[in-house]
């Protein structure tokens, strides 16, 4: 009788936890963001958390804006110019990436700039850096021009 004493508490506790418990996502904290197809549409090669690599070769940048933890926006050369960084900021949860390229002239270059979407974006505002491989069309031997977004920076020749 004892054996079926047990067996029948555990069935109950069973069903009353199974009965009581909410559906995913009703209660308590927000659900990790989950990974959209913009995740695929990112042009980078790799992706750094941080700002530039100390390696990077970098121009003149632009002055920080008053107010800014950060002195964006910021880019730089690798690998002997076969490849240039651009430093993003954002959320960490819902981060702004290089989405296209363009080359607009032997010396400019046009990059898009998307953002990952998530149902709860953070507040933590961080740096993010994108390598992306120089297009052929690049003249490397004068200052080439990038723009992404609303920032314009100046490559130096090498």
């Amino acid at each position: 009788m004892g054996n079926r004493l047990a067996v029948g508490v555990v069935a109950a506790t069973v069903l009353l936890i199974g009965g009581c418990t909410a559906e995913p996502g009703t209660t308590g904290s927000p659900p990790a963001p989950e990974a959209t197809d913009s995740l695929q549409q990112s042009i980078a090669e790799s992706e750094i958390r941080g700002g530039l690599p100390a390696e990077a070769i970098i121009g003149e940048q632009p002055p920080r804006s008053p107010g800014s933890a950060y002195p964006f926006p910021r880019a730089g050369w690798l690998d002997g110019g076969d490849t240039f960084a651009i430093v993003l900021v954002g959320s960490g949860s819902c981060p702004a990436f290089p989405s296209s390229i363009e080359v607009v002239g032997p010396h400019t270059v046009k990059v898009g700039i998307d953002r990952h979407e998530a149902t709860v974006c953070s507040a933590d505002m961080s740096p993010r850096t994108y390598v992306i491989s120089t297009p052929t069309e690049i003249d490397r031997t004068q200052d080439v021009t990038l723009t992404y977004g609303e920032a314009v920076v100046t490559l130096p020749a090498l």
